[in-house]
């Protein structure tokens, strides 16, 4: 039975890494793994035409490869094999060649190595990574070999950036710019790509002679008081999405990413609850199950003025381009606006996360049960091996005291 999405999202992780088969004879071999942590990672196992010994390449993970994606890059690797090519040579033959003209490796040969390395272990970053060089990188460095490159080459590429106010975002294109040169360092030694690659003859990363756009802060310092949640709930200088965004951190307590990536499909308001997969979940590498967040009334109520104001047919909070969900940058933004605007105090979106924890404190909720309703990973042994409780009723009357009080709060 050929895979759909349907089968692929209905997969459950167990005890020990399992496959799902295509069974198309145009895609032998093409499938999905699902590991324990409840990843899901495309792959097409064959036999290799130049070893004659069985193996498999990565494809790329799921979701941020779709089904049709990852069988057309298969469709693709198949006919490859047809013609006596091993896919996994191929990729490092492929790199080797857009080397052969030089011995010396440029940006975008260092950039070329990363995403590739990226991609081999089934990592979702690589799309992005190779978005953000094509957009941020490529023609201010690309073509600059990657020995040359200066601090004062790697600010070239932030500065434009931060101008913009993207200071998130900055951070994020100085992360990616980072792992980059640190491969290209080390990447000579290493197995994979010895002998396969141009020499960067790169002596010291040039990224941390640079710092951050935006400024560390001491873990656990910002909360919310009473008074500021009432504020950012009547909040008229922010749009509605984020104005819905914030208080839906507020009234659930979940992590931003969670918020901002969640799918309609997660809710079921007759059961009134958030199932948050384990393939979303910041712990996925810790726990297998997914996280069940208990709903009120209070959060049906937010959930339609959502899709009522928002009106996305997949994502609560789309990006504007209606193909992906939102960025944290872009909310980040919308909320120092608002709290420069207001003359209040800066917080972040993470900050929300914090509040609920401190507030749902003061009203007398147990730790125990306020880790749960966050989905924190419980670490001790009798949890983690064998409590099997879900603790859905104590978490729902935990999540009702709190919405009660927090009703009262704003109203």
């Amino acid at each position: 039975m050929p895979l759909n999405d349907f089968n692929i999202k209905k997969a459950k992780p167990r005890n020990t890494v399992y496959r799902l088969r295509d069974g198309s004879a145009a895609t032998k071999g093409f499938g999905i793994t699902v590991a324990p942590a409840g990843t899901k990672t495309f792959f097409i196992a064959y036999t290799s035409p130049i070893t004659g010994k069985r193996t498999q390449v990565s494809i790329g993970p799921y979701p941020a490869i779709s089904l049709k994606e990852a069988r057309s890059k298969a469709v693709d690797i198949r006919q490859q094999i047809a013609s006596g090519i091993d896919p996994k040579e191929k990729i490092k033959a492929d790199i080797h060649a857009r080397h052969a003209l030089t011995e010396r490796g440029t940006v975008a040969d260092l950039f070329s190595l990363y995403v590739s390395d990226l991609e081999m272990d089934g990592k979702r970053s690589a799309k992005e990574v190779r978005r953000i060089y094509d957009k941020h990188i490529a023609s201010v460095i690309g073509n600059k070999f990657a020995a040359d490159i200066s601090s004062d080459d790697v600010l070239d590429v932030l500065t434009p950036i931060v101008r913009r106010g993207s200071l998130v975002h900055a951070d994020n294109v100085r992360a990616y710019l980072r792992a980059a040169f640190e491969l290209g360092i080390h990447a000579k030694t290493m197995t994979r790509w010895r002998g396969n690659i141009p020499n960067f003859d790169i002596a010291i990363n040039p990224v941390l002679a640079t710092k951050r756009a935006t400024k560390r802060k001491a873990v656990g310092t910002r909360a919310l008081s009473e008074d500021e949640v009432r504020l950012v709930w009547s909040a008229d200088g922010l749009s509605d999405a984020s104005r819905l965004a914030v208080k839906l951190l507020l009234a659930t307590g979940q992590r931003v990413e969670e918020v901002l990536h969640a799918t309609w499909d997660e809710f079921d308001l007759k059961k009134l609850i958030w199932t948050i997969p384990a393939e979303r979940r910041k712990t996925r590498h810790e726990v297998t199950e997914p996280h069940i967040v208990p709903l009120s009334n209070f959060h049906v109520g937010l959930l339609n003025e959502i899709k009522a104001k928002v009106g996305h047919k997949k994502w609560l909070f789309p990006h504007k381009d209606g193909k992906q969900p939102r960025k944290y940058d872009a909310l980040y933004q919308a909320v120092a606006r608002f709290c420069k605007a207001n003359n209040i105090e800066s917080f972040a979106p993470r900050d929300c996360r914090r509040t609920f924890k401190t507030l749902t404190g003061s009203i007398g909720i147990d730790l125990e049960l306020r880790n749960r309703l966050q989905g924190h990973a419980m670490t001790d042994v009798g949890s983690r091996h064998y409590d099997r409780w879900t603790y859905l009723p104590e978490k729902k009357e935990g999540m009702e005291t709190w919405t009660t009080w927090l009703r009262r709060l704003v109203n």
